[in-house]
């Protein structure tokens, strides 16, 4: 898979974009002036996730299969704890736990297995509501999902 952010990101959503990328292992494409398609170009046949900026901060995200058609869109805001402090985790495979649709729809996107996360050390706690980013078993940060969609399939 494949972050980038929209086409004029905050400072904020720029650190989300690098955090995500990290975190599930993949790559982050600063867009510049770059356009959908000059993005998923860059893909390698892989998803696209773009992190949409809403008053100064990310707001939404969006997948887009290697064809450019939309796959999922959520409406979120996020949430850091106090002491909050990233790292690089490039080095370990995340899980998902949560069996609900929006957790079933993002294991399916990012490839990622849904397993229980006791003992795992990179682990996203998924609930139509919410997704948890969890480290060793402490909160990392969260996204508030305010409303989610799949685009309908024209026949």
């Amino acid at each position: 898979m494949l972050i980038t952010s929209s086409r004029k990101p905050s400072a904020n959503t720029r650190t989300l974009c690098k955090y995500l990328a990290s975190f599930f292992n993949c790559a982050y494409l600063t867009r510049g002036k770059m356009g959908l398609a000059d993005v998923i170009s860059c893909s390698d046949d892989s998803n696209v996730l773009v992190v949409g900026d809403y008053h100064g901060s990310p707001g939404s995200l969006m997948f887009y299969d290697k064809d450019g058609a939309e796959l999922l869109s959520i409406r979120l805001s996020i949430f850091y704890p106090d002491g909050y402090k990233f790292s690089n985790l490039k080095s370990m495979e995340p899980v998902l736990m949560g069996d609900s649709e929006l957790g079933n729809m993002l294991s399916f996107y990012f490839g990622i297995p849904q397993y229980e996360c006791d003992g795992i050390a990179k682990c996203i706690r998924v609930e139509d509501d919410r997704m948890e980013f969890l480290y060793s078993g402490s909160l990392l940060f969260r996204l508030n999902v305010k409303s989610y969609r799949v685009p309908e399939v024209a026949d």
